[in-house]
């Protein structure tokens, strides 16, 4: 297997499957496995800490607290009368991921940081395999709760652990200006989920910074033209209603932002002199967060990469994504 850990700043090696820095919370680890195809390579920045204190979290709850609760079939229980009685688990792991993964398991349980697709596999199998079938409901509250405590971007939804955010086939193999793209996007994906207010504001206000990034780097002085210039980066053909949509979507949430709304603005009154109103409605939250979410990754997956990345690379000594585009 052959891993690349990098940030803007540093390196790192993997050795022994352990980090050899403990410097930096987020990560780049772009994993090829032999016989995989790069476009079937993700690319994800992981929180090491969080995915740690998560398995720890779960594993004591799935090892400790869940047998004896009615939600796992008789079968994978047992029972111990010494000292009480006391339910343990009766799991063959071993045989079960052979014979429903045909491969040999990897003591999963027993490893302090596992890779996600480890994770997934793991919760799959326990959902559909070991969980009594009335109780599915139950253990997907119970790892979803889990996963939402140590801002892990997934859920489990139908017996599937799904990644939350953008859904797309197109590979993005590049980390595109760290500090003020990519950090808050991630620091959004995470905070989106939480049930706070605050939370869920600054989420809003994060994934809006990023899309006013996105727009900044056009090659224009001009608002307006940037804005054109970005939809263009779309669909090339002014005429075309994708062009359209995508210059009139751009317009109205950054106008949302700007005049309507109290995001990323601590005044009162924008520059009509309109007042702004302040947003209480998480779910609208989510709505508006989502929203900008999308078309910011579809200016992402479309615009020249050259332009992101090399765009202001001194990100410290830059304001343009405070300012209005």
């Amino acid at each position: 297997m052959e891993v690349v850990i990098s940030d803007r700043l540093f390196s790192y090696s993997f050795v022994d499957g352990k980090i050899e820095s403990d410097m930096i919370k987020y990560i780049y680890i772009l994993v090829k496995e032999e016989g995989t195809k790069m476009d079937d390579t993700n690319l994800s920045i992981v929180k090491v800490d969080n995915i740690k204190k998560f398995w720890l979290s779960f594993t004591t709850w799935f090892e400790d607290e869940l047998p004896g609760t009615g939600i796992l079939k008789a079968y994978y229980e047992d029972y111990d009368n010494w000292n009480g009685g006391i339910y343990y688990l009766g799991i063959d792991f071993e045989k079960e991921y052979r014979l429903h993964y045909g491969i040999d398991y990897s003591d999963i349980l027993k490893l302090e940081v596992p890779q996600m697709e480890d994770i997934k596999m793991f919760i799959e199998l326990a959902f559909h395999e070991w969980v009594i079938f009335e109780k599915r409901y139950d253990f997907t509250v119970m790892v979803n709760k889990r996963l939402s405590r140590f801002s892990i971007p997934y859920r489990l939804q139908n017996g599937r652990l799904i990644q939350e955010g953008y859904k797309t086939s197109y590979y993005l193999d590049k980390i595109l200006n760290y500090s003020m793209f990519e950090r808050k996007i991630r620091y959004s994906e995470e905070m989106i989920t939480s049930r706070e207010y605050l939370d869920k504001k600054s989420a809003l206000d994060y994934i809006i910074d990023a899309l006013q990034f996105i727009l900044s780097v056009q090659d224009s002085e001009k608002v307006i033209l940037k804005y054109k210039l970005a939809a263009k980066s779309v669909n090339e053909d002014k005429n075309s209603k994708v062009y359209a949509v995508v210059k009139a979507e751009i317009e109205e949430i950054m106008k949302i932002s700007n005049e309507y709304f109290d995001i990323r603005h601590n005044e009162y009154l924008n520059k009509a002199k309109q007042a702004r109103e302040p947003i209480q409605d998480l779910a609208f939250i989510e709505y508006l967060y989502n929203r900008t979410y999308a078309l910011l990754y579809l200016l992402r997956i479309k615009t020249d990469t050259g332009k992101l990345i090399n765009f202001k690379k001194d990100c410290d000594n830059h304001t343009s994504v405070d300012q209005d585009v």
